[in-house]
C-alpha cells in the first residue's frame, strides 16, 4: 500500500494483496521506521457512514463504510473518492487500486491492477 499526501488531500494506493487482506481482515496497514519514532498508516472497513480519514499520535487511518468497500473490492471498480470537512476547510481522500508505474520498469506489476488500467483506457504513472 503507498500513501502520497499533498495540501489537504490523502491518497492511497491498493495493491492485489493488500485488498485481499482489506477483504477478509477487515483492515491493511503499513508502517514507516524513523529514528525513535514508527509511523503507521491503515485502511479499515468500518460500519456505515461516509469514507474518513483520522490522524492520531503516530497514525494515519482511513475508514471506508463495509458496504462500499464490499462493491469496491468485488467490482472493477477502481476508486472511492470522497472530501471530508473539517471545520472551515476540506481533507480530500482518494483510495485507489494500484496501477503498474510506468516510470519504474524494475518494479513487479504482478501485485498491480494492470488489466484495470488497460480497461480504463488511464495513462497514469502509479
Amino acid at each position: 500500500m503507498k500513501l502520497r499526501l499533498e495540501k489537504n488531500t490523502i491518497r492511497f494506493r491498493v495493491r492485489k494483496s493488500d485488498l485481499e487482506l482489506l477483504n477478509h481482515q477487515g483492515f491493511v496497514q503499513e508502517s514507516v521506521q524513523f529514528p525513535g519514532n514508527v509511523f503507521m498508516f491503515q485502511l479499515r472497513v468500518s460500519g456505515e457512514g461516509e469514507p474518513a480519514a483520522e490522524f492520531s499520535g503516530n497514525s494515519i487511518t482511513a475508514s471506508i463504510p463495509a458496504g462500499m468497500a464490499t462493491e469496491w473490492i468485488n467490482t472493477e471498480e477502481v476508486g472511492i473518492y470522497h472530501v471530508q470537512h473539517i471545520n472551515d476547510t476540506t481533507l480530500e481522500i482518494t483510495i485507489e487500486k494500484d496501477f503498474p508505474c510506468k516510470d519504474r520498469p524494475e518494479e513487479d506489476p504482478t501485485d498491480t491492477f494492470a488489466e484495470l488500467a488497460a480497461n480504463s483506457g488511464k495513462n497514469e504513472v502509479c
